[in-house]
């Protein structure tokens, strides 16, 4: 019971002390977005090989992030949202997008969906781009329905958005990925139909 007093007050505190930021940014909260200490992130150790699941990345030299993962993976090679997308023009490959808010617990929840080996190896094929809105406002452009996070979008190489790639299982906020949605599926789905063959 101590415990929960800590985590409630915790919460409070943190949601007094964003406040101001969030209403400034106008962005939606989804239902649970306020904070959950039950939601850390479990890494794989830096340098660990990831195992192989069938998926081939293009040949070529070892790619590695320049931007941060913010919690979505250390085994990515993340890029920013301008870097990302000349990147994905020049290499031809896909573009998986996403974005999230420092402050939202759906976002902490997802976090260790993107250490699944799958979805590590299947990242190798697509450029990664990962981006909190609130430090980035631009990617507020990617949110064809609404603002809330988080969204995982994808494009094709030429920078435009698939909008038959969402989520099926949600008649709402179409972008919006769960821990217990098929973000790997997604992936490959996008391959099928934006890979250069």
């Amino acid at each position: 019971m101590v415990w929960l007093r800590a985590v409630t007050s915790t919460r409070l505190v943190l949601a007094l002390a964003l406040a101001p930021a969030v209403a400034a940014a106008g962005a939606l909260l989804l239902p649970g977005c306020g904070g959950d200490p039950s939601t850390a992130v479990q890494q794989r150790p830096a340098g660990e090989p990831t195992p192989a699941s069938g998926a081939a990345a293009p040949a070529g030299p070892a790619r590695t992030a320049t931007a941060p993962a913010n919690g979505f993976g250390d085994g990515i090679a993340w890029r920013g949202l301008e870097e990302g997308f000349r990147e994905a023009a020049s290499l031809k490959r896909p573009i998986m997008l996403v974005v999230h808010a420092s402050w939202c617990s759906q976002c902490k929840a997802l976090r260790p969906a993107f250490s699944d080996p799958a979805l590590v190896d299947l990242s190798d094929r697509f450029v990664m781009i990962n981006v909190d809105q609130d430090l980035e406002p631009a990617s507020q452009q990617y949110g064809p329905d609404g603002r809330y996070v988080p969204r995982v979008l994808f494009f094709d190489a030429a920078g435009e958005l698939d909008h038959e790639l969402l989520n099926a299982s949600r008649r709402r906020y179409k972008y919006y990925y769960s821990p217990h949605d098929d973000l790997v599926g997604a992936m490959r789905q996008a391959l099928e139909r934006h890979a250069k063959s």
